[in-house]
Protein backbone atom coordinates (compact mmCIF):
# COMPACT_ATOMS: atom_id res chain seq x y z
CA UNK A 1 0.00 0.00 0.00
CA UNK A 2 1.51 3.40 -0.97
CA UNK A 3 1.30 5.99 1.61
CA UNK A 4 1.70 9.84 0.95
CA UNK A 5 2.39 12.54 3.75
CA UNK A 6 1.85 16.09 3.38
CA UNK A 7 4.51 18.27 5.70
CA UNK A 8 2.93 22.01 5.36
CA UNK A 9 5.97 24.00 6.34
CA UNK A 10 6.89 27.79 6.94
CA UNK A 11 10.01 28.82 8.73
CA UNK A 12 10.28 24.94 10.16
CA UNK A 13 14.04 24.89 10.49
CA UNK A 14 13.90 24.03 14.43
CA UNK A 15 11.48 21.04 14.33
CA UNK A 16 11.11 19.49 10.45
CA UNK A 17 14.06 17.78 10.86
CA UNK A 18 12.60 15.37 13.69
CA UNK A 19 8.85 15.17 11.66
CA UNK A 20 10.78 13.65 8.19
CA UNK A 21 13.08 11.17 11.04
CA UNK A 22 9.78 10.02 12.57
CA UNK A 23 8.89 9.25 8.78
CA UNK A 24 12.17 7.35 7.44
CA UNK A 25 12.32 5.52 10.91
CA UNK A 26 8.76 3.73 9.61
CA UNK A 27 10.33 2.09 7.69
CA UNK A 28 7.56 1.41 5.37
CA UNK A 29 8.87 0.28 1.33
CA UNK A 30 6.12 2.76 -0.52
CA UNK A 31 5.90 5.98 0.83
CA UNK A 32 5.75 9.62 -1.25
CA UNK A 33 6.96 12.45 1.21
CA UNK A 34 5.27 15.90 -0.09
CA UNK A 35 7.39 19.08 1.41
CA UNK A 36 4.80 21.76 0.56
CA UNK A 37 6.41 25.08 1.89
CA UNK A 38 5.17 28.74 1.76
CA UNK A 39 8.53 30.22 1.29
CA UNK A 40 10.73 29.90 4.40
CA UNK A 41 13.74 32.01 4.63
CA UNK A 42 15.32 30.01 7.78
CA UNK A 43 16.73 27.35 6.14
CA UNK A 44 14.58 24.70 6.31
CA UNK A 45 15.21 23.95 2.89
CA UNK A 46 18.89 23.16 3.62
CA UNK A 47 17.71 20.94 6.63
CA UNK A 48 15.17 18.86 3.58
CA UNK A 49 17.77 19.14 1.55
CA UNK A 50 20.01 16.18 3.74
CA UNK A 51 17.35 13.75 3.38
CA UNK A 52 16.82 12.56 -0.48
CA UNK A 53 13.37 11.10 0.13
CA UNK A 54 12.02 14.18 1.07
CA UNK A 55 13.55 16.75 -1.07
CA UNK A 56 12.02 14.78 -3.93
CA UNK A 57 8.95 16.02 -3.10
CA UNK A 58 9.85 19.52 -1.79
CA UNK A 59 7.45 22.50 -3.12
CA UNK A 60 8.16 26.23 -2.82
CA UNK A 61 5.53 28.69 -4.09
CA UNK A 62 3.50 31.02 -2.45
CA UNK A 63 0.29 29.76 -0.35
CA UNK A 64 -3.00 31.54 0.93
CA UNK A 65 -2.36 29.33 4.42
CA UNK A 66 -2.11 25.76 5.54
CA UNK A 67 -5.03 24.80 4.69
CA UNK A 68 -4.02 25.93 1.10
CA UNK A 69 -0.29 24.32 1.69
CA UNK A 70 -2.80 21.14 2.50
CA UNK A 71 -4.79 21.09 -0.55
CA UNK A 72 -1.90 21.86 -3.25
CA UNK A 73 -0.13 18.72 -1.51
CA UNK A 74 -3.35 16.77 -1.96
CA UNK A 75 -3.65 17.68 -5.17
CA UNK A 76 0.31 16.28 -6.17
CA UNK A 77 -0.76 13.02 -3.77
CA UNK A 78 0.49 9.28 -5.95
CA UNK A 79 -0.87 7.09 -2.66
CA UNK A 80 -3.92 5.49 -1.97
CA UNK A 81 -3.90 6.55 1.16
CA UNK A 82 -2.55 10.30 1.98
CA UNK A 83 -1.41 12.10 5.85
CA UNK A 84 -0.93 15.06 6.64
CA UNK A 85 1.62 15.86 9.40
CA UNK A 86 2.89 18.97 10.91
CA UNK A 87 6.25 20.46 10.69
CA UNK A 88 6.47 19.99 14.32
CA UNK A 89 4.94 16.96 15.00
CA UNK A 90 6.26 13.48 14.91
CA UNK A 91 4.93 9.56 14.02
CA UNK A 92 5.51 7.07 16.59
CA UNK A 93 7.09 3.78 15.58
CA UNK A 94 4.76 1.03 13.92
CA UNK A 95 2.26 4.04 12.94
CA UNK A 96 2.15 3.20 9.23
CA UNK A 97 2.21 -0.14 10.19
CA UNK A 98 -0.70 -0.26 12.60
CA UNK A 99 -3.06 1.73 10.07
CA UNK A 100 -1.86 0.13 6.75
CA UNK A 101 -3.14 -2.67 8.18
CA UNK A 102 -6.55 -1.57 9.37
CA UNK A 103 -6.82 -0.26 5.81
CA UNK A 104 -6.10 -3.44 4.14
CA UNK A 105 -8.86 -5.76 6.65
CA UNK A 106 -11.57 -2.51 5.69
CA UNK A 107 -10.97 -2.01 1.95
CA UNK A 108 -14.56 0.05 2.46
CA UNK A 109 -13.03 2.20 4.90
CA UNK A 110 -12.42 5.92 4.17
CA UNK A 111 -10.62 7.30 7.18
CA UNK A 112 -8.91 5.65 10.28
CA UNK A 113 -7.67 7.89 13.07
CA UNK A 114 -6.22 7.69 16.24
CA UNK A 115 -5.02 9.38 19.27
CA UNK A 116 -2.29 12.01 19.60
CA UNK A 117 -0.25 12.96 22.83
CA UNK A 118 0.45 16.28 23.26
CA UNK A 119 3.14 18.25 25.06
CA UNK A 120 4.33 21.48 26.06
CA UNK A 121 8.16 21.85 24.72
CA UNK A 122 9.03 23.25 28.91
CA UNK A 123 10.56 21.50 31.74
CA UNK A 124 7.82 19.28 33.88
CA UNK A 125 5.19 20.76 31.22
CA UNK A 126 1.75 19.58 30.65
CA UNK A 127 0.99 16.28 28.51
CA UNK A 128 -1.99 14.69 27.85
CA UNK A 129 -3.30 11.82 25.57
CA UNK A 130 -6.36 13.17 23.01
CA UNK A 131 -8.28 10.36 21.78
CA UNK A 132 -10.39 11.01 18.36
CA UNK A 133 -14.17 10.70 19.10
CA UNK A 134 -17.21 10.87 16.44
CA UNK A 135 -19.34 11.66 19.61
CA UNK A 136 -18.77 15.05 20.24
CA UNK A 137 -18.74 16.62 16.80
CA UNK A 138 -21.63 18.75 17.84
CA UNK A 139 -19.36 20.57 20.24
CA UNK A 140 -16.07 21.25 17.98
CA UNK A 141 -13.37 19.02 16.30
CA UNK A 142 -12.76 15.82 18.30
CA UNK A 143 -10.86 14.13 15.27
CA UNK A 144 -7.31 14.26 16.14
CA UNK A 145 -6.45 15.74 12.44
CA UNK A 146 -2.31 14.57 12.60
CA UNK A 147 -3.49 10.99 13.55
CA UNK A 148 -5.71 11.10 10.65
CA UNK A 149 -5.31 8.73 7.80
CA UNK A 150 -7.70 9.09 4.31
CA UNK A 151 -7.81 7.39 1.37
CA UNK A 152 -7.01 9.76 -1.63
CA UNK A 153 -10.57 8.68 -3.70
CA UNK A 154 -11.99 10.20 -0.16
CA UNK A 155 -10.96 14.03 -1.28
CA UNK A 156 -11.99 13.09 -5.07
CA UNK A 157 -15.60 12.54 -3.60
CA UNK A 158 -15.45 15.10 -1.05
CA UNK A 159 -13.83 17.85 -2.42
CA UNK A 160 -10.56 19.37 -0.50
CA UNK A 161 -10.28 21.77 2.83
CA UNK A 162 -12.30 24.77 2.56
CA UNK A 163 -9.76 27.94 2.83
CA UNK A 164 -12.03 30.59 3.67
CA UNK A 165 -11.55 28.90 7.27
CA UNK A 166 -8.30 29.89 8.94
CA UNK A 167 -8.03 27.12 11.72
CA UNK A 168 -11.25 25.22 11.60
CA UNK A 169 -11.10 23.30 7.67
CA UNK A 170 -10.31 20.51 9.26
CA UNK A 171 -13.45 20.25 10.87
CA UNK A 172 -15.44 21.27 8.31
CA UNK A 173 -13.81 18.18 6.29
CA UNK A 174 -14.30 15.82 8.86
CA UNK A 175 -17.97 16.88 8.75
CA UNK A 176 -18.40 16.63 5.49
CA UNK A 177 -17.06 13.50 5.05
CA UNK A 178 -19.63 11.81 7.83
CA UNK A 179 -22.70 13.13 5.72
CA UNK A 180 -21.19 11.66 2.53
CA UNK A 181 -21.41 8.61 4.73
CA UNK A 182 -17.59 8.02 4.46
CA UNK A 183 -17.17 4.66 7.01
CA UNK A 184 -14.71 5.88 9.52
CA UNK A 185 -12.33 3.28 12.40
CA UNK A 186 -11.33 4.80 15.49
CA UNK A 187 -8.27 3.25 17.07
CA UNK A 188 -7.08 3.84 20.53
CA UNK A 189 -2.89 3.78 19.54
CA UNK A 190 -0.97 7.18 19.77
CA UNK A 191 0.16 7.69 16.65
CA UNK A 192 1.52 11.15 16.63
CA UNK A 193 3.51 12.80 19.28
CA UNK A 194 2.66 16.67 18.78
CA UNK A 195 4.09 20.25 19.87
CA UNK A 196 1.32 22.30 22.06
CA UNK A 197 0.59 25.51 20.86
CA UNK A 198 -0.15 24.92 17.00
CA UNK A 199 -3.15 26.13 15.09
CA UNK A 200 -5.82 24.74 17.17
CA UNK A 201 -4.05 26.45 20.46
CA UNK A 202 -6.32 28.61 21.00
CA UNK A 203 -9.95 27.82 22.82
CA UNK A 204 -11.62 31.23 21.32
CA UNK A 205 -12.29 30.93 17.51
CA UNK A 206 -15.16 31.56 15.20
CA UNK A 207 -14.39 29.35 12.42
CA UNK A 208 -15.92 26.57 14.74
CA UNK A 209 -18.84 28.59 15.46
CA UNK A 210 -19.30 29.32 11.85
CA UNK A 211 -18.92 25.69 10.63
CA UNK A 212 -21.34 24.27 13.57
CA UNK A 213 -23.92 27.08 12.01
CA UNK A 214 -23.44 26.02 8.25
CA UNK A 215 -24.06 22.00 9.21
CA UNK A 216 -26.96 22.83 11.32
CA UNK A 217 -25.54 21.25 14.31
CA UNK A 218 -26.39 23.59 16.93
CA UNK A 219 -29.23 26.68 17.82
CA UNK A 220 -28.24 30.55 17.49
CA UNK A 221 -28.48 30.31 21.63
CA UNK A 222 -26.24 27.26 22.25
CA UNK A 223 -23.30 29.05 20.08
CA UNK A 224 -23.53 32.09 21.62
CA UNK A 225 -23.28 29.80 25.52
CA UNK A 226 -20.62 28.43 23.39
CA UNK A 227 -18.56 31.03 22.65
CA UNK A 228 -18.94 32.79 25.49
CA UNK A 229 -17.44 30.20 27.42
CA UNK A 230 -14.59 29.77 24.58
CA UNK A 231 -13.84 33.66 25.22
CA UNK A 232 -13.82 33.40 28.98
CA UNK A 233 -11.22 30.73 28.51
CA UNK A 234 -9.24 32.72 26.19
CA UNK A 235 -9.27 35.83 28.40
CA UNK A 236 -8.26 33.45 31.42
CA UNK A 237 -5.36 32.02 29.74
CA UNK A 238 -3.68 35.72 28.73
CA UNK A 239 -4.57 36.63 32.15
CA UNK A 240 -2.48 34.07 34.00
CA UNK A 241 0.75 34.14 31.16
CA UNK A 242 0.71 37.94 31.92
CA UNK A 243 0.49 37.64 35.91
CA UNK A 244 1.63 34.52 36.63
CA UNK A 245 4.10 33.46 33.81
CA UNK A 246 4.03 30.17 31.75
CA UNK A 247 4.26 27.90 34.47
CA UNK A 248 1.52 28.27 35.91
CA UNK A 249 -0.54 28.34 32.63
CA UNK A 250 1.13 25.11 32.15
CA UNK A 251 -0.74 23.55 35.33
CA UNK A 252 -3.98 25.68 34.29
CA UNK A 253 -3.75 24.11 30.69
CA UNK A 254 -2.75 20.54 31.85
CA UNK A 255 -5.80 20.30 34.51
CA UNK A 256 -8.01 21.58 31.18
CA UNK A 257 -6.70 18.90 28.70
CA UNK A 258 -7.42 16.25 31.81
CA UNK A 259 -11.20 17.32 32.04
CA UNK A 260 -11.59 16.76 28.09
CA UNK A 261 -14.24 14.15 28.34
CA UNK A 262 -12.97 12.95 25.01
CA UNK A 263 -9.53 11.82 26.47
Amino acid sequence: MKISVIIPTFNSAKTVEDTIKSIISQNWPDIQVIIQDGGSTDGTKDIVDRYPVAMFGWDATPDNGIYDAMNKGINRATGEVVAILNSDDVWLPGTLKRVAEVFSRNPDVGIVSGSIEVWEDLPNGARVVLKSSLLHLRTGMTIQHPATFVRRNVYERVGLFNTCYRIGADYDFVLRCLEANIPCIILNDILVRMRAGGKGGSTFNFDDWTIRRSHKLSSVINETCICANSFAQYLTRQVVLKIFGRKILSALRGCLWNRRIYR
